[in-house]
């Protein structure tokens, strides 16, 4: 579980779904405008036009937008929790493919493999 941000702090904020259709995913600085107790909000524009604008509404329980329809963006503390989660997308994507195209791995590869999961995989016995 996430802290909780605080008003004022820098976060970062990821178009995606429909928002990120026709354009690049890109990461966003974005400023948290208020914190309330089950939701907090961030804008890109603080104080644009000499409106206080609240912005974007994410739950505090666990960081996804608030929206009646699809989630627009998504939120990360800092850019190293962004590129963090992008390598384990990518890892996790190449060992899933590792193990649906190979059928030759030594059966000893296989239990160190298992080993150091340890209590990440469960046996179907």
């Amino acid at each position: 579980m996430k802290e909780n941000p605080k008003v004022g702090q820098t976060l970062y904020s990821l178009n995606v779904g429909n928002a990120a259709r026709n354009t690049k995913q890109e990461l966003t600085p974005v400023l948290v405008m208020r914190v309330g107790r089950k939701y907090f909000w961030c804008s890109k524009y603080p104080n644009h036009l000499g409106i206080n604008h609240l912005g974007t509404k994410y739950r505090l329980d666990d960081w996804t937008e608030v929206s009646d329809y699809q989630s627009t963006s998504e939120i990360y503390f800092s850019e190293q929790e962004y590129n963090d989660y992008k390598e384990r997308v990518l890892i996790h994507k190449s060992l899933r493919d590792f193990f649906r195209r190979s059928t030759e791995v030594p059966l000893e590869t296989l239990r160190e493999i298992k080993r150091l999961l340890g209590d990440h995989i469960k046996n179907k016995e």
